[in-house]
């Protein structure tokens, strides 16, 4: 089936500000209202020969406007709630992270507060990762002291926050 070109021509030119007026009423948003007209014409592109009486195209093409400004409308709802969903949990981690932060720093301010000899065995274990093993070996001691320094600088440690 051929399409009527001018007849179609004919019915952008004569609607399309009506259409875009229409569709941003809708959105509220001018780019999301253009996106919205250019699908409606590309619906009507698509089966503009499938009316036969001309009177009816005008009604049609404002049936088709409408539903697909309620569509574009429908999906911007649902990508405004995942954006919420979204920020909400970047909040919740910041906030976390935060909290995270300001505990690391006042156990820090506590640690600091120790002996130095209690101060290194705290951080080389707990901040950079060394095992008992490690320890006694840099420390030129047996595990069992290690144990023994660091069991005597939690108990300061708990001291000192309470």
């Amino acid at each position: 089936m051929m399409r009527d070109d001018a007849a179609f021509n004919a019915l952008y030119e004569q609607y399309y500000t009506d259409v875009y007026y229409f569709t941003y009423s809708v959105l509220k948003d001018h780019f999301l209202a253009q996106d919205a007209v250019q699908e409606t014409f590309l619906k009507v592109f698509r089966y503009f020969n499938s009316i036969k009486v001309e009177e009816k195209k005008a009604s049609w093409l404002f049936t088709i406007t409408r539903n697909t400004a309620i569509d574009f409308y429908r999906k911007r709802l649902k990508s405004l709630e995942i954006s919420h969903d979204k920020m909400e949990s970047i909040a919740i981690a910041a906030e976390a992270e935060a909290l995270k932060n300001m505990e690391k720093k006042s156990i820090h301010e506590q640690i600091s507060a120790l002996e130095p000899q209690f101060q290194q065995s705290l951080l080389l274990v707990y901040e950079h990762g060394l095992t008992y093993e490690q320890l006694a070996a840099h420390q030129n001691t047996t595990v069992s002291a290690v144990k023994s320094k660091l069991h005597r600088a939690k108990k300061k440690l708990r001291s000192l926050a309470q």
